[in-house]
This record gives structure tokens, C-alpha cells and sequence, in this order.
């Protein structure tokens, strides 16, 4: 059983929404507010972060393992953000089952493949950065942010990232710095969108591109005016996105009957 803290809203075809490295489950309150007319959005606090308790295993497995038992054997679309799409990602390589679809926005797929010297010199910065979000939160949120955001976008940025704890900050940096993710796309069958920033500074586009051209069944659309994080930049815009990719793929019948959980646990 998943001990995770959740945000739950909503009612119809269960919508799984998983946060970024600097991020938490608030992040996700403009998707949920536009789209659980439709779709039972679920929301987790990834371990370490927000009301979630601290990380019980290190590595990406162990998080995987914790969004499979709050899923609880029901099928969900997928949406992740940043290490939340590399989250998805390993969900539907490690429990396929367990995915109906995916969208991946402004994606990592891991360090792995950096030199060691290059790997350890971002960790060291991760690091760092893990015992100091409080204070740097709105810098850090800046660079995530598209150059031309308002500033009260750079502030809910910087307000859903002091929800991170060392723990967790440094258990995903860790997972993602061990993994490469490019040798799962081509047995990813899952139909995916992948979403991209066009001002995307952190993964940027390149990434964006590498998964649509390795996963069998995906397509690619940019947002205009958005960095790192277009689920909050440019929320009417990526909420769009995702429906009208969702209604593609959506079916009315055994979906449409799928229970929520507690609004919040």
C-alpha cells in the first residue's frame, strides 16, 4: 500500500499527474482546476516532497513502486512533467499495465550517459541546491520560467518548489543522474504527446525530440511563451493539449465508471 499524500478531484477516466525534481503535487492545482469536469485527476506528493514521508529505497524503481500501489491496480492516463515524465516513463516500462497513455512534458531522460566528471559536478550543484530551495526558490524558478514570465508566475513556480525536501530533492537527483531512459522507447507501445516549452531552458527541445523520434506512437506540440514549466505558464494552453489528446484515446465505456479516491489523504 502507498503511503504517498495525494490531491484527488474529480470524476470519469483517472488522470495521473506527477510533479517535476523542484515541484510538488500543488503544481498541478491549474490542470486539476481545468480538468476534473472530466477526468479523476490524482495528484502525489513523490517521496520527500510536500505532506509525503521521506524516501524508504533510493533509485527510480523504488518511486515507481510507490505510484504503482497508489494506482492500486487501476489503468491511468499519464502525465508527467520534467522527472515526473521520466516517472512515467518507468511506470510504463516496469507496469505497462498500469497505462492507458502518456503525455510527457518537457521531459528528462536521465544522466547516465554524461561523463563522470560532468555527472558529479550536477550532482554536486543538486546538492547544494537541495539544502538551499528556501532561499533560492525564486532564482531557481526563474530559470525554469520562459525569460518573458510575470513575475507572479516565477513566484507559484518558486511557491509548489519549497514544498521539496533535501530528502527527496536528492533521491530523485540521484535516480536521475543513475539512469538513461533511451533504451525503453522502443518497447514503449503507449500512445504519448509530448509537450515542449518553446523557451524550455532546462531539458529543451532536443530531449522533447529524442522521445517522440523513440517511442513508437507519439507526436510532439510546442507552447508558445513557456519554459520548463507549461502546465503553470501556460495552463489554458497545455490543459487543451492534454484533452484533446485524452479524447482520442479515452474510451467511454469501462472508463467512464472508474472510482475516485479521497479528495486528499
Amino acid at each position: 500500500m502507498s503511503m504517498l499524500h495525494y490531491l484527488n478531484e474529480g470524476h470519469g477516466p483517472l488522470l495521473l499527474l506527477l510533479h517535476g525534481i523542484g515541484s510538488s503535487a500543488t503544481a498541478w492545482s491549474k490542470q486539476i482546476e481545468r480538468l476534473s469536469g472530466d477526468f479523476s485527476c490524482l495528484a502525489p506528493d513523490l517521496p520527500g516532497y510536500g505532506a509525503s514521508p521521506d524516501p524508504a529505497a533510493p533509485g527510480l524503481q523504488a518511486i515507481v513502486a510507490d505510484i504503482a500501489a497508489l494506482l492500486a491496480d487501476r489503468p491511468a492516463h499519464v502525465v508527467g512533467v520534467s522527472f515526473g515524465a521520466l516517472c512515467a516513463l518507468g511506470l510504463a516500462r516496469h507496469r505497462p499495465e498500469l497505462v492507458r497513455s502518456l503525455v510527457l512534458a518537457d521531459a528528462t531522460l536521465g544522466r547516465a550517459t554524461l561523463p563522470d566528471d560532468e555527472r558529479e559536478r550536477w550532482l554536486q550543484g543538486r546538492h547544494r541546491l537541495a539544502h538551499e530551495l528556501a532561499a533560492r526558490s525564486l532564482d531557481r524558478a526563474a530559470e525554469i520560467a520562459g525569460r518573458n514570465a510575470e513575475p507572479e508566475v516565477v513566484q507559484e513556480i518558486a511557491h509548489h518548489m519549497r514544498r521539496a525536501r533535501p530528502a527527496g530533492y536528492m533521491t530523485v537527483a540521484n535516480a536521475i543522474a543513475e539512469t538513461d531512459a533511451r533504451p525503453w522507447l522502443p518497447g514503449i507501445g503507449k500512445p504519448a504527446l509530448i509537450i515542449c516549452g518553446e523557451d524550455d531552458r532546462v531539458t529543451g527541445l532536443e530531449m522533447s525530440r529524442t522521445l517522440v523520434e523513440g517511442l513508437p506512437d507519439a507526436r510532439i506540440v510546442t507552447i508558445p511563451a513557456a519554459g520548463h514549466a507549461p502546465h503553470i505558464e501556460q495552463a489554458d494552453r497545455f490543459a487543451q493539449e492534454v484533452r484533446a489528446f485524452l479524447d482520442q484515446h479515452s474510451a467511454s465505456g469501462d472508463e467512464a465508471g472508474d472510482a475516485a479516491l479521497d479528495p486528499a489523504r
